[in-house]
């Protein structure tokens, strides 16, 4: 009775690169304390609350979006973290354990957020879209299979004004990345959103938008670089270091200073920008996602003035 479930009979019994849900997989005899166990096991993966995949299955927009129709029903249009997610775009925390939810808008009620299943499947998982209404057009909709969910450009816009700034900052800066749309596009749809929440923030955000932070810890450095005393920097700076160039994740290179995050460069890395007059300051994502913002900002003036200061002094000796 306490015997292990083989669990080979899964690559027979469910289709390996489509998602499933728990009742599919009951269907087939696969009930939900052996689904556990293969969760655990690492043979499937939890895309969503209430979607999985075999861990073999390609990580594709496809797979994605399969994954959202399957958990919101036909009516729904996916939005704002599930529609970036579609696209690329992870911006739930998810911890182990937990599985992402589900942002969707209903047009049976209006747009309303709100939660459990708006024009869904409803239940666990499905919650209402950030903010309380909004006007969506034609073309701010597109269709990946059988899921509706906002563009990348619509998607952007929204989660431009309604998350937090670092978060949001890095949002568009990673929904511009793909290439779906242009810096041009996302400024000129601002004026029609004039009525809607948080577009204040959206307005003073768009403007730095710049797809070369590779991550959304370089994009909330960026924010907060912009906010300290520090000189402009480019994104993701190339430096000859050592015969060979390496990438900042902000530099200015006439003062020779920048920072990177940690892990991106290896020690001798380091040691070669030091030795070509370069001062970096290394942090970690962690610090820069989940610690007090002006620590880490006061710490990236300080080594900036000993830069300063260092070159002032070389110039005068």
């Amino acid at each position: 009775m306490n015997e292990t479930l083989p669990l080979d009979p899964m690559h027979t019994l469910l289709t390996l690169d489509r998602p499933f849900t728990p009742a599919m997989a009951r269907a087939v005899g696969i009930e939900r304390a052996a689904l556990d166990r293969m969760l655990r096991a690492g043979t499937v993966r939890r895309l969503l609350r209430g979607a999985y995949a075999a861990s073999t299955a390609p990580d594709t927009t496809e797979l994605r979006a399969a994954a959202v129709a399957l958990v919101v029903g036909r009516e729904a249009i996916a939005v704002d973290r599930t529609a970036a997610w579609v696209y690329g775009v992870d911006l739930f925390p998810v911890t182990p354990g937990e599985a992402r939810p589900v942002e969707v808008l209903s047009p049976r009620r209006g747009g309303r957020g709100g939660r459990g299943g708006r024009g869904g499947r409803g239940g666990r998982g499905v919650r209402g879209a950030m903010g309380s209404s909004r006007q969506i057009t034609g073309h701010d909709l597109t269709a990946i299979g059988s899921l509706r969910l906002t563009t990348p450009l619509r998607t952007a816009l929204d989660l431009g004004r309604l998350l937090p700034p670092d978060l949001a900052l890095g949002a568009m800066d990673r929904l511009l990345a793909t290439g779906s749309f242009t810096h041009v596009q996302l400024l000129a749809e601002i004026p029609r959103l004039a009525a809607h929440r948080g577009v204040g923030q959206l307005r003073t955000l768009a403007a730095q938008v710049d797809a070369r932070s590779a991550c959304l810890a370089e994009s909330s450095l960026r924010l907060r670089w912009h906010q300290a005393r520090l000189p402009t920097a480019t994104p993701g700076l190339p430096v000859s270091a050592g015969g060979r160039l390496v990438r900042l994740s902000l530099g200015v290179g006439r003062r020779q200073f920048g920072a990177v995050l940690a892990g991106r460069l290896s020690a001798a890395d380091l040691v070669a920008l030091e030795g070509a007059g370069w001062r970096t300051v290394v942090l970690s994502e962690e610090r820069v996602l989940r610690s007090d913002p002006e620590d880490w900002m006061a710490h990236l003036e300080r080594e900036f003035h000993q830069q300063l200061l260092a070159q002032v002094e070389a110039e005068a000796g």
